[in-house]
């Protein structure tokens, strides 16, 4: 019998036993609700699909059984880490009101694992968010999609899902932004809410569609959802967009609430998992490197009032550490970088300097001093430093195929020499970073045109691969009628920084038209990312 059929019967029989032991759910009257978020590391090699999808679902029924999980009100896990497409399963509308845990011997059309899943929300009386990847039937969905089908008649989708504490399934979301998958889209964007018994209404989206304006931005701006949740596998890429630090980005950007649960695979860039709220910054958040985890992790997380304020949150006190370089992730390089408009920054442990750059689209200025620095970082037996540049870019980026945004970036960051190849780029794990200067102050600024779709956000990075805090930073947009000025300024001395500056993304605005597009930065762009999925499909491979 296979274990997760063991887990559904166990979860049926004594499901009302287990019931008694579980803690008390917050409430609609509670200023806050309990959430966590699971880093979840995936089995790959020597397995068959049937065990590999056993392995998953008796590790995240684990998970949600946990001492750890126990004050939880809802889970969140990842992206892609729990079937695959040679293992799909049908998905129950929202609107059926089903609960799979009740059909366990009165129907095959759903796979044991979303029943013990279902079963385990259940159990365990938790709203529970999973994804997956689905198959539909071609013919059940033909009166609202004309394009053609698959010759097997099914459509495949990658999915998530979301359990009440009943396990009914109330929510189920088709990914629409697909990043290099074989997978489907609806014919339309779905935009996927939901409401619960603790007074939090939730939207979510799938990893790629963070960067896209539908449905992401779409959900905050249009429908007015500040409780936003993330599943991912998501790439990092250096210096701007790593995982924890876009999150924290987007959250800040945005003010709202993010749950962000992360497929932990760091040998192929893979990791990143928090919980944020808002300008409050992170609750909790990790990176990891090497071989991955498998960890839930949870927070208290303040609910917004009726004046869409959220309730306060103790900002973390910043402290001097000696937080160690992040290694063991592999990590994509922005190829965009060769193309900004960029100064080399002159600096040493008692400088003072002022500087405006400027595109046809976007002017900066930086405004910095320095000071001595007596730490260093990692423990090589070689030592070296980071050099910085102070760059602007305006312009599309491609993610792949004719998949883009277009971005407007103030920022200084970090190069391994003064060569804008090596921009971007990180020291070895044998090196030990040895700075000769720290900054004590820092600002930078950019007058950003208005447009219809832009969101602009705080964006910073340090040698752990974690953003700053927002007690080192300060995070100013004001509206001047027909542009955003925006500023970030540093507010505790930092002499790790990667990356510090304001990133604005136009989607595909009528102003992000206008930016020009560097053919050269779309075709390297496009390589990393088949690289990316040769591995992806590789692994993909062995699970058959």
């Amino acid at each position: 019998m296979p274990p997760y059929f063991v887990n559904i019967i166990a979860g049926i029989l004594l499901g009302i036993t287990l019931q008694a032991t579980v803690s008390r759910a917050s409430d609609i009257k509670d200023p806050y609700f309990v959430a966590g978020v699971v880093e979840f590391r995936p089995d790959f090699i020597g397995l068959t699909t049937e065990q590999l999808v056993a392995k998953h679902t008796d590790a995240y029924t684990e998970i949600l059984s946990s001492a750890e999980a126990l004050e939880t009100d809802i889970v969140v896990f990842p992206e892609s880490t729990l079937n695959n497409e040679f293992k799909p399963t049908y998905v129950p509308a929202a609107e059926d009101a089903i609960i799979p845990c009740l059909l366990a011997n009165q129907s095959s059309r759903y796979e044991n694992f979303l029943i013990a899943l279902s079963c385990a929300a259940r159990t365990n009386r938790k709203y529970v968010v999973i994804n997956l990847t689905e198959k539909e039937d071609c013919a059940s969905n033909a009166a609202f999609d004309p394009r053609p089908c698959a010759t097997n008649g099914l459509n495949t989708y990658n999915t998530n899902v979301v359990f009440d504490r009943e396990g009914r399934v109330i929510s189920r979301y088709r990914k629409v932004n697909i990043y290099l998958e074989r997978k489907n889209t609806t014919y339309q964007p779905e935009f996927a809410i939901f409401d619960t018994d603790f007074g939090v209404r939730f939207a979510h989206f799938i990893c790629f569609d963070l960067l896209f304006y539908t449905p992401a931005e779409e959900l905050v701006v249009k429908y007015g959802i500040k409780n936003i949740i993330f599943t991912a596998m998501f790439y990092s890429e250096t210096p701007f967009l790593t995982a924890v630090q876009l999150q924290q980005s987007w959250a800040w950007g945005n003010n709202v609430t993010l749950l962000a649960a992360g497929g932990s695979y760091p040998r192929s860039g893979a990791t990143g998992s928090g919980i944020y709220a808002g300008s409050y910054g992170s609750l909790v958040s990790i990176m990891v490197g090497n071989t991955g985890v498998r960890q839930i992790h949870v927070a208290r997380v303040p609910k917004f009032d009726q004046e869409s304020s959220q309730k306060s949150v103790p900002v973390k006190p910043f402290t001097e550490d000696t937080t160690q370089p992040q290694t063991g992730i592999s990590l994509l390089r922005d190829p965009q970088l060769d193309n900004f408009e960029s100064e080399l920054l002159d600096l040493n442990s008692s400088s003072a300097i002022s500087l405006e750059l400027c595109t046809e689209e976007l002017c900066c200025t930086l405004s910095a001093e320095t000071t001595t620095s007596e730490r260093s970082y990692g423990n090589g037996t070689a030592t070296s430093v980071y050099y910085y540049r102070f760059g602007v870019f305006t312009g599309l980026r491609s993610y792949q195929k004719e998949q883009y945004s277009a971005v407007a970036i103030c920022a200084i960051y970090a190069c391994t020499n003064d060569t804008v190849s090596s921009c971007g780029l990180l020291h070895p794990a044998n090196i030990k970073i040895t700075p000769t200067y720290a900054f004590k102050r820092l600002n930078i600024s950019g007058s950003y045109k208005k447009a219809e779709r832009l969101l602009l956000m705080p964006n910073t990075l340090d040698l752990s691969l974690y953003p700053l805090e927002p007690a080192q930073v300060a995070w100013h947009r004001v509206d001047n009628g027909k542009s955003f000025e925006a500023a970030i300024e540093l507010k505790a001395t930092a002499d790790n920084l990667l990356a510090f500056g304001i990133y604005g993304n136009y989607y595909d605005s009528s102003v992000a038209l206008r930016y020009g597009g560097s053919l050269a930065v779309l075709l390297s762009t496009l390589v990393l990312w088949l690289g990316l999925y040769v591995i992806d499909f590789l692994h993909l491979r062995m699970n058959m």
